[in-house]
């Protein structure tokens, strides 16, 4: 299986990994039985990292050799995103969905996308514009609909409290994993695959691993592979192409699989309030498509490396040798100055001052 991210435009690649994980909530409820929310967590992710590693090795990427390769700040990125993304996000969303029906998980993951864009705003000084606030607006909104209308009442549920502390640490750790450029996104999602999976499991022997039967243990793994793993890469393409707070509103599609999936596998049956949300969710990321962002800025010079072509843009028209003539391709390369106007996202070579 080869995963190629350099020539899909970025919410494509947004929307493809909102499909692969918004399934996985129902997918997870099928599997979990009496096992330990833990080592569930720990499953999932070991399986992205498994499955990525024959990625890799088609892609001839060493992770070891790519890791101490980036910078110091890098790596602390990394091992935050890693903390935050991989090992307290997913034990929350896990006790959420042993707790919870899947349905109602599904809807409530939509707040990833808040806390993104607003941790991308508001420490990482993203530019938000108006039609992406919109956006966000319409999803609280339509969560607030499914919180009051709850049997709880005004209060949320265990198992809501659980998605929403999930969707906060994700959206730390989407952030954080955006600006972990030097790495191949391959490499980056396997090693979170590795690592919070690892520590999980580790985690989960110490506490106990529940019961549970060997399909269980390959139905998790399958599932970290697709949702997590292959889902990971194609959001970390999104990420450095169209930046947080967008890619973040293109996963919004997500929930509205997560729940579809819960009807058909689980025959679950959302209340009636449901389409009300879901057309104000709906209405959230339709804004996202209207928006424009054209001005004059400059690019200072900048050496770095990424998958691209050199048909792309006006960044990648460089020379070199004929071993690097595949397309598309990844190595360190050289961006002179440059001063232009063109319709631009937060990518790599846009996230510098007001873009």
């Amino acid at each position: 299986m080869a995963i190629k991210t350099g020539l899909m435009h970025g919410p494509l690649l947004a929307t493809l990994s909102a499909v692969l994980f918004g399934i996985s909530p129902a997918l997870c409820k099928l599997v979990i039985g009496e096992m330990s929310p833990i080592l569930l967590a720990g499953l999932l992710y070991l399986g992205s990292g498994i499955g990525l590693s024959f990625v890799l090795v088609r892609q001839r990427i060493n992770i070891i050799r790519e890791t101490r390769g980036i910078s110091r700040l890098h790596r602390l990125k990394l091992l935050c995103a890693v903390l935050a993304g991989g090992v307290i996000a997913p034990l929350c969303l896990v006790y959420g969905i042993k707790h919870g029906k899947a349905s109602e998980v599904a809807l409530l993951l939509n707040l990833e996308t808040v806390a993104t864009t607003i941790i991308a705003w508001r420490i990482f000084k993203e530019q938000v514009s108006r039609n992406v606030w919109a956006g966000k607006v319409l999803i609280v909104l339509a969560a607030s609909v499914i919180i009051l209308k709850s049997p709880e009442g005004l209060a949320f549920s265990a198992s809501g409290i659980l998605v929403v502390l999930a969707c906060i640490f994700w959206g730390i750790d989407n952030n954080l994993t955006r600006d972990v450029d030097e790495l191949p996104a391959t490499a980056l999602a396997a090693i979170k695959g590795y690592g919070a999976g690892l520590f999980n499991i580790i985690l989960a022997a110490v506490l106990g691993f529940g019961t549970f039967e060997a399909y269980q243990i390959g139905g998790a793994l399958l599932i970290g592979a697709l949702s997590y793993g292959t889902s990971l890469v194609f959001f970390i393409g999104a990420l450095r192409k169209i930046g947080s707070a967008r890619s973040s509103t293109f996963f919004a599609i997500g929930p509205f699989i997560g729940v579809l999936t819960s009807l058909i596998l689980l025959h679950e049956q959302p209340p009636a309030f449901f389409w009300l949300a879901a057309a104000l969710m709906l209405a959230g990321v339709l804004c996202l498509y209207r928006e424009r962002h054209e001005h004059p800025h400059a690019h200072g010079a900048l050496t770095h490396r990424h998958q691209h072509t050199h048909d792309q843009d006006e960044h990648h028209r460089h020379l070199h040798d004929e071993k690097d003539n595949s397309e598309p391709h990844d190595h360190y390369h050289v961006h002179e100055r440059l001063t232009h106007r063109h319709v631009h996202w937060p990518d790599t070579h846009h996230r510098h001052g007001h873009c």
